[in-house]
């Protein structure tokens, strides 16, 4: 069992229903069962997402790409990034995996000017000021 408050697992058993979700119901409640995954961001501004394992020393597996983004790894389970000097150095910026979407979906460019009104604690204000390049506006709030 999940754990999750029943009002909580009624309303949006509800709500898949009413969307025509239902048959993703059980995937979605076993979701919630499982371990969160872990990840990281490589800081593009300052090394090349594809350099950034050359800097993580991961001895019992590799960082795997995250699919939705070209700067976003998986990291082993245990594995402790913050620890890490790249990680003071600003190299990458540790988020989880999901959290990484929102900005990929807005794909910044550079030059845009961007209000981000949700950028606590600012994993997607980092990705989108990198996505800029240094050309643009963001206002992050």
């Amino acid at each position: 069992m999940t754990g999750l408050p029943s009002v909580f697992t009624a309303e949006m058993q509800q709500l898949f229903a009413r969307f025509g979700f239902r048959h993703e119901w059980p995937a979605f409640i076993a979701s919630f069962s499982q371990p969160a995954a872990a990840g990281l961001r490589a800081n593009t501004l300052k090394i090349p997402a594809g350099k950034l394992s050359s800097v993580l020393p991961i001895q019992d597996g590799v960082i795997k790409p995250v699919p939705w983004s070209s700067d976003g790894f998986y990291l082993p389970s245990g594995f402790r990034p913050g620890r890490l000097p790249g990680h003071s150095a600003g190299l990458f910026y540790i988020q989880e995996p999901s959290a990484m979407l929102p900005a990929v979906v807005l794909n910044a460019k550079p030059g845009e000017r961007i209000l981000d009104l949700c950028a606590a604690p600012g994993g997607k204000s980092t990705k989108i000021a990198a996505d800029l390049q240094g050309e643009g506006l963001l206002w992050a709030n």
